[in-house]
C-alpha cells in the first residue's frame, strides 16, 4: 500500500530565544485513505523546561514516559486545537496562502506563518541537532558565543561530542544548567551596564527616554562582514553588539543601502 509521509519538530522558544525541540511528529497517509499520527516526546528536553514555559503537549499523558504516542484515524487534540478543519469556509484561502493543494493538517502547521497563541508551540522541518567538535573553543572567541552555540545545540536535543566530553540525554540537563547559568550572568552583567549607563546620562540631563543605541563603528563594520560571510547567525550578532536581533537587522539595512 502507497505512503504519503510527513515529518516535523514540535518546538518551542523561551525568553533568549532559544528553541526547544520538544517532541517529533510523523503523519502517514495510505491510499485507502487511513491515516495515522505518530509524537514521539523528547524527555531529555522536556527536563530542561520549567512549568513557565511548557504545560505539556496537549491530548497526551507524558506522565506514561512511552516512547511515542500513535493515532490511527484519529486526529490528535495538538493538531485539531491549531489547524483548520476540512469544512472550514476559507479552508481554500489557508491553502492558498501555504502554496497547498489539499489539507494535510501537518504540512499546513509547518508552513502557516500563523501562531497559536495558547501555549507558544509550533511546529518546523526536521533538522539536524548533532555537534561534532575537538573543543568548544571553536564555536568562537567570544564566551557569549560560545554559551548560546551550546544551548542551542543542548535544547535542540542534539549530542555534542568533543575531545574532552560528550553531552547527551544521560547529562543534558546538568550541562543546560550550567551553561545557561553562564549566559544568564553575562546578560545579567549587560543588563546592569545598561541601567547605570542610563543613570548617569539622566544625571547629566541627557537621557530622555529611549533612543538610538551608540555602536563602535569599527566593531559594527567587522560583525557585519562576519554576519554576511556566515561566521555567526544574527542572533550571535546581536549578542556580541548587546542589542536586540530587531535592532541589529534595522542597523545591517542601514549599513547594505550606505555600501551600495
Amino acid at each position: 500500500m502507497k505512503e504519503i509521509v510527513t515529518s516535523g519538530t514540535i518546538c518551542l522558544n523561551d525568553e533568549y530565544d532559544f528553541t526547544y525541540y520538544i517532541a517529533d511528529i510523523r503523519y502517514t497517509e495510505r491510499e485507502d485513505e487511513s491515516f495515522c499520527y505518530e509524537i514521539t516526546p523528547n524527555y531529555s528536553v522536556i527536563d530542561l523546561l520549567t512549568d513557565r514555559y511548557f504545560q505539556g503537549i496537549p491530548g497526551l499523558d507524558l506522565s506514561l514516559k512511552k516512547k511515542s504516542y500513535v493515532r490511527e484515524n484519529v486526529v490528535p487534540v495538538f493538531i485539531s486545537e491549531r489547524t483548520p478543519g476540512e469544512n472550514r469556509e476559507d479552508l481554500w484561502k489557508l491553502l492558498e496562502e501555504c502554496d497547498m493543494q489539499y489539507l494535510n493538517r501537518l504540512e499546513w502547521l509547518i508552513r502557516t506563518k500563523t501562531r497559536y497563541s495558547g501555549d507558544g508551540m509550533y511546529v518546523c522541518r526536521p533538522d539536524r541537532r548533532d555537534l561534532r567538535i575537538s573543543s568548544i573553543d571553536e564555536l568562537g572567541n567570544r564566551s557569549s558565543i560560545i554559551s548560546r552555540k551550546v544551548l542551542e545545540a543542548i535544547c535542540a536535543g542534539g549530542k555534542i561530542v568533543t575531545n574532552d566530553y560528550v553531552i547527551d540525554d544521560s547529562n543534558r540537563k546538568s550541562y543546560y544548567e550550567l551553561f545557561m547559568a553562564m549566559y544568564r550572568t553575562e546578560r545579567k552583567y549587560l543588563d546592569e551596564r545598561r541601567k547605570i549607563g542610563i543613570s548617569k546620562s539622566a544625571k547629566r540631563g541627557n537621557y530622555k527616554g529611549r533612543s538610538r543605541i551608540k555602536l563602535d563603528k569599527m566593531e559594527l563594520n567587522s560583525v557585519f562582514h562576519e554576519y554576511e560571510a556566515g561566521k555567526m547567525s544574527s542572533r550571535e550578532a546581536a549578542d556580541i553588539l548587546h542589542i536586540s536581533a530587531s535592532t541589529f537587522f534595522r542597523r545591517y539595512r542601514e549599513y547594505k543601502k550606505m555600501s551600495q
